[in-house]
């Protein structure tokens, strides 16, 4: 083995060859690392970005949903006008259905049904 080894000689040139491929190797790697870290960044600064988005949509959600929140609350202490349940018996009597006396009249979906169900009942 040592004899293979001492017939092995490098000039200057050859040194001076592989320290350059070398170094050109650690520049292409280099290159191609911080190429990857722009894409990582890039990438990063998106997805904040659409994060940041969200989060608007979020709060805006969230006003909204306050905003109907008060109306529902503002709808439940309006106290419903006895014309409105006049109207729904007289639509009773003439034979229409829950929702339509519901959606006329403005009142729940289960007082509708109840007025209706009173009037069957007691055309029976």
């Amino acid at each position: 083995m040592e004899s293979v080894l001492s017939t092995i000689t490098l000039t200057w040139a050859q040194l001076l060859f592989v320290a350059l491929a070398a170094i050109g190797l650690y520049v292409v790697e280099l290159l191609a690392f911080m190429r990857a870290a722009r894409r990582h960044a890039a990438q990063e600064r998106r997805t904040h970005e659409r994060l940041e988005a969200m989060q608007a949509d979020i709060a805006g959600l969230r006003e909204q949903l306050d905003g109907l929140g008060a109306t529902v609350e503002s709808l439940r202490r309006t106290p419903q006008s006895s014309g409105q349940y006049r109207e729904a018996v007289e639509m009773a009597e003439r034979g229409s259905d829950a929702a339509a006396v519901a959606e006329s009249c403005g009142i729940s979906r289960a007082e509708a049904d109840l007025i209706v169900a009173l009037h069957r009942s007691r055309a029976a």
